[in-house]
């Protein structure tokens, strides 16, 4: 029986994908796990591998067809089967893809836009031009690069196709030629304009009103002392990374204190299914990570309760670097049960996040700073300098109540508190 090949979910807001390149035809042979096709969506491209091992029988979409998650896109079967003759044709890997003139999925009616715009495309008519993924169209739009300038930027891709980084390497060396011009020859102005929201933004709004719709929002927040930590990182950074080729960042220790956690308060790792609990036998940590772009995506660290320290470390340190070169698998951008969000690397004080559906909580890490703390001694209250940083944990009241929230935080924070080198075992 055939076996259906389906559009992959490639990250928690995605809800659609756009078909980049086919790497094989309608009647070649293909093994399980090779590059099947390309795809991109607002946030990932990434190369889907075949399901199985046999003939590519048929083929249901074109390259440059946005296709929902899960519908059924082509289908393989044995060796002997027959090829559907109503697979569409698709062109090959070697042939010029051409795009739709029009690079702006959103038109803005707007007349002060310049013919080479990005939000004026349409102006193109029928002018044939390279291909532009969802993504590479998205970062154009929002850096104002005409399209005069778009087509001199060199690709890296297949036929000198653009991707994320031929664009972000581009906006880089633009800014640094933009540096070395006087400050009396840039100009600041401000406008009232409407402009419509881009594709990424409207899927994270989206997103994020399920989740405030579905979850009944709590929070707890607990000031945390890390000076052991902190202490310890700055002993042990170096050679970590000589040693282990691993950068020691203080999110590992944040996290692997939340999985010890977690297994004495298995509610904040479950979810709700219907008017059912659905309890997770694994520990699926989702980190939040800020891409170039300024979007934001959560690679997920599967089975993170079988990690010891050091494999955890590295887990998060490959993961958040293939997130930042576009490198992700879309299996490590799903299936979290419980997300760490960090603001505090850009200087935020603590956050409330929003929970990401359909898990239960979310540990959201402020900035860590040097403050003056009493602390209690045999001798009496005395005033020391210590790293603190405030823990803001948000949960759905809908399965958690304030108390064992409350409890599970209070727990995390005696941990984090108490950490000495045996911790890590």
């Amino acid at each position: 029986m055939p076996v259906d090949v389906l559009m992959p979910k490639l990250g928690e807001s995605i809800t659609e994908g756009t078909i980049l390149e086919w790497k094989k035809n309608v009647g070649d042979d293909i093994k399980k796990d090779e590059t099947l096709l390309e795809i991109s969506t607002d946030k990932v491209d990434s190369e889907i591998p075949s399901p199985e091992s046999g003939k590519i029988i048929q083929v249901l979409y074109q390259v440059n067809d946005v296709v929902p998650v899960g519908e059924v896109i082509a289908k393989i079967g044995s060796i002997d089967d027959k090829v559907i003759e109503k697979s569409k044709n698709i062109p090959h890997s070697n042939e010029k893809i051409i795009d739709n003139p029009n690079l702006n999925d959103n038109k803005i009616d707007d007349d002060n836009e310049t013919d080479n715009s990005i939000g004026n495309f349409n102006n193109l008519n029928n002018e044939k031009t390279r291909f532009y993924s969802p993504l590479v169209k998205s970062i154009a739009k929002k850096e104002n690069i005409s399209l005069d300038e778009l087509k001199d930027i060199p690709g890296t891709g297949l036929n000198n196709r653009m991707n994320k980084n031929d664009i972000l390497n581009y906006i880089k060396s633009r800014e640094s030629l933009d540096l070395n011009k006087s400050k009396s020859d840039v100009k600041y102005s401000l406008n009232n304009k409407l402009e419509p929201m881009g594709h990424i933004r409207l899927m994270i709004a989206d997103h994020m009103k399920k989740s405030r719709d579905t979850s009944v929002h709590v929070y707890s927040t607990s000031e945390v002392d890390i000076t052991n930590i902190v202490n310890y990182r700055n002993i042990n950074k170096d050679s970590y990374l000589d040693k282990y080729q691993t950068n020691l960042t203080y999110t590992p220790f944040f996290i692997d204190s939340v999985i010890k956690s977690i297994q004495g308060f298995p509610l904040i790792n479950a979810s709700i299914d219907g008017k059912n609990i659905l309890n997770n036998l694994n520990i699926n940590i989702g980190v939040a990570v800020a891409l170039p772009d300024d979007n934001l995506i959560v690679p997920v660290i599967k089975k993170s309760e079988e990690l010891n320290f050091l494999g955890v470390a590295r887990a998060c340190s490959d993961l958040a670097q293939r997130a930042r070169e576009n490198k992700l698998a879309p299996d490590e951008v799903k299936d979290s049960t419980f997300t760490i969000t960090n603001p505090g690397v850009f200087g935020s004080l603590f956050g409330m996040g929003i929970i990401n559906q359909p898990n239960s909580a979310l540990l959201s890490i402020g900035s860590i700073h040097k403050r003056p703390v009493v602390k209690e001694t045999a001798y009496g209250d005395v005033v020391v300098v210590r790293s603190m940083v405030y823990l803001t944990l948000a949960y759905d009241h809908r399965i958690i109540d304030g108390a064992y929230g409350t409890r599970f935080l209070t727990h995390l924070k005696n941990k984090l508190e108490n950490f000495n080198e045996d911790s890590l075992q």
